[in-house]
């Protein structure tokens, strides 16, 4: 996924907090105990007196009650009261208790969570037979009302002489079978486990971690979907040349941090390097595109500013020159003019608007900038003669550049270049921005379209695809600068696809070829 770096980053944040978070807990502790729940009734079976109200009544049921009675009040007073533990209240205790019933057993679960261990399991068991004790009372609690009810009976009957009464003696025998129940009364709950070990619930350093990992995975491919969704930029290549309807003929790199620093262009500071090569390319792919059109005057414009197209036609212009090629290099960015500073040709200089105005001679605007010994075989065989590069700056801005662009007198100079060079290759301003390379594109062969990845945006494209269909012209190919070059651009042992040679022998043939700057 492109957008890789967000889903990191967000995992990264989230573990770390998570981690954060869990240091600054409190150390708490849980203990559990369990009780047993028994629904045989003794009583009845000895007494022959049969026990209805249990019959029919669902488990379930009867499990959840009695959670909610060893939840109550005053089962969390007797806990309280017996405890001894300093500050802690029956409202208190039930916050840290909690009883559940198994789904699948006669069981009832205490759970007591505390800072201390020792104190969180003390308080489980204790909770567990306080409320043995109070169920056991209240299930014997209406035999101990009868029994002493009958109990009032049989002395006021004795109170009246009537000990050896029949009646006394009934009531005598009812008196001991209401004790007997009474007695078997306790066994319908007992102590099944008690809290003999206590776990630590938080903080939990490693389970925090892991969670912080996963919500940093959902989170953070959700964000990256955003992202993909709200993020417009062009970051593929390809994309350009499907949006534009385009070949595209080459990728190019940004300029390294040197290259910008000393305003130099690689084809010159560093013509067997990386960048170099990239260049290479697209003079290939420029020559193949081009040997059914035959196009000489080729202009290169962009969507915007600052997509690199005055440094892709300089090392184009190079490139081709490196290939046997005469090369024309001329600034048609009147607004903006820039070319001359790759080649130490200063802004003074006569130029295209000084020769159309007829103050000088192109021959004496034109400056030669680069010489090749003719080394290098291009895409058409050419690369036996020296290549040369002559370069004609913009000259004096004129007030109005869009309408210069239309003059006869630009025609002429356009005109005269085709016949004294191989190439010749315009830097224009950008399409989108002014009407310049519109008004100019019936005066030149073809046109050349430069976007810079991951600034130029989707709906730019649409609408530089639109203007291009307007420009009346051969569109041959776009590039796509801004671009990382592809590994086997100079990685993995195998040089630059032939081009490679030693440092001192790059030395040689720059001091050979060399720039007349």
């Amino acid at each position: 996924m492109r957008r890789k770096w967000i889903i990191v980053i967000t995992v990264a944040l989230t573990t770390a907090g998570a981690i954060a978070l869990s240091s600054q807990q409190q150390r708490l502790y849980r203990s559990t105990a369990q009780v047993l729940l028994k629904y045989q009734n003794l009583a009845s079976g000895l007494t022959g007196i049969q026990d209805v109200t249990g019959v029919n009544q669902d488990p379930v049921r009867i499990a959840a009650t009695q959670s909610r009675v060893a939840m109550s009040p005053a089962v969390a007073q007797r806990v309280v009261n017996r405890a001894g533990v300093r500050d802690l209240s029956p409202q208190r205790f039930l916050k840290l208790a909690s009883v559940t019933a198994s789904s699948n057993a006669d069981i009832l679960s205490f759970s007591v969570t505390y800072p201390n261990a020792a104190i969180a399991g003390d308080l489980a068991t204790l909770h567990a037979q306080q409320y043995i004790s109070y169920r056991q009372e209240l299930d014997g609690a209406a035999l101990v009302v009868a029994r002493k009810e009958l109990e009032g009976r049989i002395a006021e009957l004795r109170a009246q002489g009537l000990s050896s009464t029949a009646l006394v003696a009934g009531l005598v025998e009812d008196d001991q079978r209401l004790r007997t129940m009474e007695a078997l009364q306790t066994a319908n709950a007992s102590l099944l486990q008690p809290a003999d070990s206590a776990e630590r619930i938080q903080p939990r350093p490693v389970k925090d971690a892991a969670l912080g990992i996963v919500l940093g995975l959902l989170l953070g491919i959700g964000l990256a979907y955003a992202w993909e969704a709200l993020d417009t930029r062009i970051d593929h290549a390809p994309e350009i040349g499907e949006r534009l309807g385009l070949p595209l003929l080459a990728r190019i790199a940004a300029p390294t941090k040197k290259l910008r620093s000393s305003n130099r262009i690689a084809m010159i500071a560093d013509p067997h390097g990386s960048s170099a090569e990239a260049f290479r390319v697209l003079r290939t792919n420029l020559e193949f595109v081009n040997l059914d059109h035959g196009a000489r005057s080729i202009m290169i414009t962009s969507a915007l500013e600052r997509e690199g197209k005055s440094t892709t036609v300089a090392n184009l212009a190079v490139a081709f020159a490196r290939a046997g090629r005469r090369v024309a290099l001329v600034d048609l960015d009147l607004r903006r003019p820039s070319l001359g500073s790759f080649f130490g040709v200063g802004k003074a200089h006569p130029g295209v608007t000084t020769v159309a105005v007829g103050s000088v001679e192109l021959r004496q605007a034109l400056v030669e900038v680069f010489r090749s010994d003719g080394g290098e075989v291009s895409a058409n065989g050419n690369g036996s003669r020296r290549g040369v590069v002559c370069v004609l700056v913009a000259g004096q801005l004129p007030p109005d550049p869009g309408e210069f662009i239309g003059t006869d007198g630009l025609a002429r100079i356009l005109t005269a270049l085709g016949e004294q060079f191989d190439l010749v290759l315009l830097d224009t301003p950008p399409l989108l921005s002014v009407g310049d390379a519109t008004a100019l594109a019936p005066r030149v062969d073809a046109m050349i379209v430069i976007a810079r990845l991951r600034v130029v945006k989707r709906h730019v494209m649409q609408e530089l695809a639109r203007a291009l269909r307007m420009c009346a012209t051969l569109r041959l190919g776009c590039v796509a600068t801004g671009a990382e070059l592809e590994e086997s651009y100079g990685h993995g042992g195998y040089g630059y696809y032939g081009y490679g040679s030693s440092p001192d022998s790059s030395s040689r043939e720059a001091a050979r070829e060399g720039s007349t700057v």
